[in-house]
Order: C-alpha cells, then sequence, then structure tokens
C-alpha cells in the first residue's frame, strides 16, 4: 500500500488537469471581452462611413422638401444595408437657413498678358460673385446590446453608439458675376 502511494505522489498526470482548470477561467475572460468592444468600434466604423458617404450625397431638395433624415436613411439602406440593422439607426438631420456667400474669383485677361511683367497674378481680372448656401448636419447613432456578461457588466443593458456631427454647406443657387 505505501508503494501505492508513493507512486501516486510522484505521478503528474493529473497536474495538466488542475492546471488546464485553473488557466481556463483566465482564457474565457481574455477571449470574451474584447468581443462587445470590438463590436462597438465595428459599429462606429460603418456609421461614420455611412454618415460621411450619405452627407456628401444630400441635395438642396432635401432641404426644401424637408427630407433629410429619410434621404440619408435611403443611401445608408442602399449602401450599408447588408452590414447594419437600418431600423435600429437613429438619424438626427436638420439644416440652418439659406445664407449668401461672397467670393472672388480669377478670370484670365488676355490684355494683361502682354503687359511683360514677370508677375504671374498680374494677368488676371478679380471679379467678385456670390452664392446661396445651406448648412445641414447630420448625425447617426443605433444601440447595441452586448454578447458576453463581461459587456452586460461594464456596458448594461444596452450602449449607445453616435457618430460626430458631420456638417456640409449645400449649393442653395444663385450664382451672381
Amino acid at each position: 500500500m505505501s508503494g501505492l502511494l508513493q507512486r501516486w505522489r510522484k505521478s503528474e498526470q493529473g497536474q495538466s488537469v488542475v492546471e488546464f482548470a485553473v488557466v481556463l477561467p483566465v482564457l474565457i475572460l481574455l477571449f470574451t471581452v474584447p468581443i462587445d468592444f470590438f463590436r462597438y468600434i465595428n459599429t462606429r466604423t460603418l456609421l461614420c462611413s455611412a454618415a460621411s458617404e450619405s452627407i456628401s450625397q444630400i441635395s438642396y431638395s432635401s432641404v426644401q422638401n424637408n427630407t433629410l433624415g429619410a434621404d440619408a436613411m435611403q443611401l445608408m439602406q442602399k449602401t450599408y444595408g447588408d452590414r447594419v440593422d437600418v431600423g435600429r439607426v437613429k438619424i438626427s438631420a436638420d439644416s440652418g437657413s439659406v445664407e449668401k456667400k461672397d467670393y472672388t474669383y480669377y478670370v484670365y485677361s488676355s490684355d494683361k498678358a502682354n503687359a511683360g511683367t514677370d508677375d504671374y497674378w498680374s494677368q488676371f481680372d478679380q471679379r467678385p460673385s456670390s452664392y446661396q448656401c445651406v448648412d445641414v448636419r447630420l448625425q447617426f447613432s443605433y444601440d447595441l446590446t452586448p454578447v458576453t456578461i463581461w459587456g452586460s457588466l461594464f456596458f448594461g443593458d444596452t450602449f449607445s453608439v453616435k457618430t460626430p456631427i458631420y456638417t456640409r454647406s449645400v449649393y442653395a443657387g444663385g450664382y451672381t458675376p
């Protein structure tokens, strides 16, 4: 009997099972913690791309018809509908009033070209002009539900992913030379 006990104490067959049992919770923690963080980053990247694309394609007719949000949602559905649940996307869109923007443009003048000067810019005439534009603001948000217990502990039942507020001046007409 004492020989059997000595052989059992010297045997290392059960050691690997005990080590695995000790290390397993740490491995599970290391592999599951980044899942919700990755989902947040991925969703934010998709929303930022969609918001940027949407605001670049907005036209003045969307402002006039008061369909900024619907048009942005339609563009998102068309472009990102297979990667994001579009029904859960919230869009905040608004526009300012029509503003007049003054600027100066330069026109090449053949009369000044023969003046013989070395100054390149002296060959151009300055002409004042203006146009009208509207500032448009757009922001997307999306509510995510954590899929791991760690995500629930850190973020709660849901967490919101928001894009920055994108702005753009939309041409409204009125070029005047």
